[in-house]
């Protein structure tokens, strides 16, 4: 009993003089310097949220940083009992301890996000780095949160959730455009074709992507190219295009997805008061009225939308004047206005056809009936320019709701029917709401002399506390501090239409910030305290010796 007991003391002994020795401090030291120094060229080039993930918030870093603590600590405790020439030196130790306490408590406890404010909006959502999966069913008002992993490179998870199952997971991704089959066989039909296209001419070329396919979410039926306007629309529309009539009316039956004009109807346009053209027509015992030349929607009695009404007319007077080009995925429609009429031609064997506008030559890369165009995302090491990224910006989960599956972005939701019920799908980041209310009044931002860049912004907000507003002035170095929460100037952000701009602040809360204040204060006192016990004596041995002060020889 007594030579285990001896034994384990002389274990704990060489344990602690282990961990407390000058080689196991330089070993624990060099891992930190190499990780921060590897951290700072990685995040440098990938981003802030790249390295954290890698490098920062990883379980071995923290790791690295705790037996640092531990090598202060026993650092300390090997140096017991406690000796007058060393009360600064465990001053500083208990120092470096107390702010490493302060740190682990901000780790855990402390918030770190961002408020976005838009010009006078009230705003009080704090979005925090952390990536989740929300669920929500609004018709019976249920909201699921599920935490994604902090990872840096892609992992299958496995959760699920009711019907829901998340499988990979990829928090760096880039979008890659992919022809798959549709998840909605009964979808596919002859008027919801796909189509890729070249336009190009001797300066310029583009190329793009058209769909009429309902799970084509990413793309559009129509775009446009500065004056020249491209309309996608179903091949069944095709010949009545190309021979409008007299009237230039088409009308449009979706039940059946058929055209027809005017004139193979005998339907009579008449003109109102104020010379707008108007008919009526009479279909299945409603009747429609039609103003071809204001909206293609029916008009009940009350000259109202009839949005369910299936039938719409298409006035191509109306597309005369600019250039507009209508695709019919093989086939291609638009005005000739020097021989004034409507041209209609299909691509020659090249896939290519000439349009009359600025030497433009329009291609067809590929057209797809059943295939659907789809932007697929796939795992990337982000790429940082500038403070932002420039490549792997997208987060993406696979879900699988029972046997179908779906790629979940962070700005495309998925919408899907559960029996019945709508489920919508986010991949977001958790928030919580703040007590009080932002609203940004003004935003001023000033630019580097002869550039765009900016040298500087500023924003000026309104704190909503209890029926009070306080305006304050938020800038570089003069955040703003309300009940313990710190807002500082991140970023901002222009809206393309309006051309107002939105300010970004960051959210910090720190628990851990007085911790970590009294931990300084006691390492400026140790040092004090330790270069004060450690310079008295060798000062008074000089003087008993006649040693000159600053040079150490003997006065004459």
């Amino acid at each position: 009993m007594i030579t285990e007991k001896l034994t384990n003391k002389i274990n704990y002994k060489y344990l602690e003089r282990t961990i407390g020795s000058m080689k196991f401090a330089v070993i624990i030291i060099a891992l930190f310097s190499l990780a921060m120094t590897v951290g700072t060229f990685v995040e440098s080039y990938y981003g802030t949220d790249f390295v954290g993930r890698l490098i920062y918030k990883t379980w071995w870093f923290m790791a690295i940083q705790f037996f640092m603590c531990l090598s202060i600590l026993f650092a300390a405790f090997v140096r017991l009992p406690p000796k007058k020439r060393l009360y600064g030196f465990y001053t500083i130790h208990t120092g470096l301890i107390v702010i490493g306490i302060g740190s682990f408590v901000t780790y855990i406890a402390g918030i770190d996000g961002t408020i976005h404010l838009r010009p006078m909006t009230p705003s009080r959502q704090v979005v925090l780095n952390e990536d989740v999966i929300e669920i929500t069913r609004p018709d019976e008002n249920t909201r699921a949160v599920l935490p994604l992993p902090y990872t840096a490179f892609d992992k299958n998870i496995d959760v699920k959730y009711k019907d829901v199952e998340i499988g990979r997971y990829m928090p760096f991704a880039e979008k890659q455009m992919e022809w798959l089959p549709a998840l909605d066989e009964s979808e596919n039909s002859e008027n919801t074709h796909s189509s890729s296209y070249i336009i190009s001419n001797d300066n310029v070329a583009q190329d793009f992507t058209l769909s009429l396919h309902p799970e084509a979410y990413d793309f559009e039926a129509s775009l446009s190219m500065g004056l020249l306007n491209i309309t996608y629309l179903p091949k069944t529309l095709a010949p009545c295009i190309s021979r409008p009539g007299d009237s230039g009316l088409i009308l449009w039956d979706s039940r059946n997805s058929k055209c027809f004009t005017a004139e193979d109807k005998n339907i009579k346009v008449e003109k109102t008061s104020s010379d707008k053209r108007f008919f009526v027509i009479k279909d299945e015992g409603n009747v429609y009225s039609f103003l071809p030349d204001l909206s293609p929607w029916a008009l009940d009695s009350n000259l109202k939308p009839v949005m369910n009404a299936p039938i719409r007319v298409f006035s191509m007077n109306l597309f005369k004047e600019k250039p507009n080009l209508f695709l019919f995925g093989r086939q291609a429609s638009f005005w000739d206005k020097y021989e004034e009429k409507w041209v209609s031609q299909e691509f020659d064997n090249n896939g290519e056809m000439t349009l009359p506008w600025m030497g433009f030559t329009l291609k067809l890369i590929r057209h797809e009936d059943n295939l659907v165009p789809t932007m697929v995302p796939h795992s990337t090491l982000p790429i940082q320019q500038n403070g932002s990224l420039v490549k792997g910006a997208t987060r993406a989960a696979r879900v699988k709701v029972r046997d179908k599956e779906y790629w979940l972005t962070d700005d495309k939701p998925v919408t899907v029917l559960i029996d019945g019920v709508k489920t919508n799908i986010f991949l977001t980041k958790r928030s919580f709401m703040l007590p009080f209310e932002f609203t940004l009044t003004r935003f001023k931002m000033d630019k580097d002399p002869g550039t765009n860049r900016p040298a500087s912004y500023e924003s000026f907000v309104n704190l909503f506390t209890n029926g009070n507003t306080t305006p304050y002035h938020v800038y570089m170095n003069n955040p703003l501090k309300y009940d313990g929460f710190t807002f500082y100037q991140a970023s901002y952000s222009q809206d393309p239409q309006t051309g107002q701009y939105s300010s970004t602040l960051s959210v910090n809360l720190d628990q851990g910030r007085w911790i970590k204040y009294l931990g300084s204060l006691l390492l400026v006192f140790g040092c004090s305290w330790h270069y004060y016990l450690n310079y008295r004596p060798k000062k008074k041995n000089k003087d008993l010796l006649g040693l000159d002060e600053e040079t150490g020889d003997l006065n004459a």
